[in-house]
Order: C-alpha cells, then sequence, then structure tokens
C-alpha cells in the first residue's frame, strides 16, 4: 500500500530554472502526482528564490491552487497584480493567464495543488 503520508524533508527535490519561462531557481518538493493521487496532477511544495518568477502561464484544462507558506511575492492574473503573503491561498481556475514572482530578500514558500476540471 502506498504512504497517504509525505513530507516534504523526505522529497528529493528537483531544481527548476525559469519556471513557464520565467526567470531564476525554483525547488520543487513533489510530494503526490496524477498517478498517485487523481484527481489530483500535482501536490508539491515549491520553493522560488529571491527574486525569481514563474513566466505568465495559462493551464487550459486544470484549476491551481497556490497557498504561501513563506516568503512575499506578487501574483499576476489577467493583467492584474496582488501582493502575497503567508497564509495567502490563491485559486488560479482554469484558462486564466498567472504568474507568481518573489518580491522578497527570502524564498517564496508555496504548497501548489492542481487538479484537473
Amino acid at each position: 500500500m502506498e504512504a497517504c503520508i509525505v513530507n516534504c524533508k523526505d522529497v528529493t527535490p528537483a531544481e527548476v530554472e525559469g519556471l513557464f519561462g520565467g526567470e531564476g531557481k525554483f525547488l520543487r518538493f513533489p510530494m503526490y502526482s496524477g498517478a498517485a493521487a487523481p484527481p489530483f496532477t500535482v501536490i508539491a511544495e515549491t520553493e522560488m528564490a529571491p527574486g525569481a518568477r514563474a513566466g505568465l502561464h495559462v493551464q487550459p484544462d486544470q484549476q491551481e491552487l497556490l497557498y504561501v507558506l513563506a516568503g512575499n511575492g506578487t501574483f499576476t492574473i489577467d493583467g492584474e497584480c496582488t501582493v502575497v503573503r503567508p497564509g495567502d491561498a490563491i485559486l488560479a481556475r482554469a484558462g486564466v493567464n498567472f504568474a507568481l514572482s518573489n518580491t522578497s530578500m527570502e524564498p517564496l514558500r508555496y504548497l501548489v495543488v492542481k487538479c484537473k476540471t
């Protein structure tokens, strides 16, 4: 039986440069994938380096929930920018154009949950 509890500290992170055409370093700690937890396609903690940004992108067939754990940033959705901080839950519905930037001097950490619509 597959484990139903996964701790981020027990997962080997994947290092990504310029997520979705953005810039800077990201560490993605994948806890579950689509095969392990349908209808969710991704459940991962992500750490974004200071000054990094995930480029504008669209998830055409899935919603994305981001929950800010640490740091500060700017979330852009359909051209509107909003400051985000720990405790903020961000919902990007399928088909919207969105991006996230780390505007602080510390890493921006957030939980990503994607689900097919």
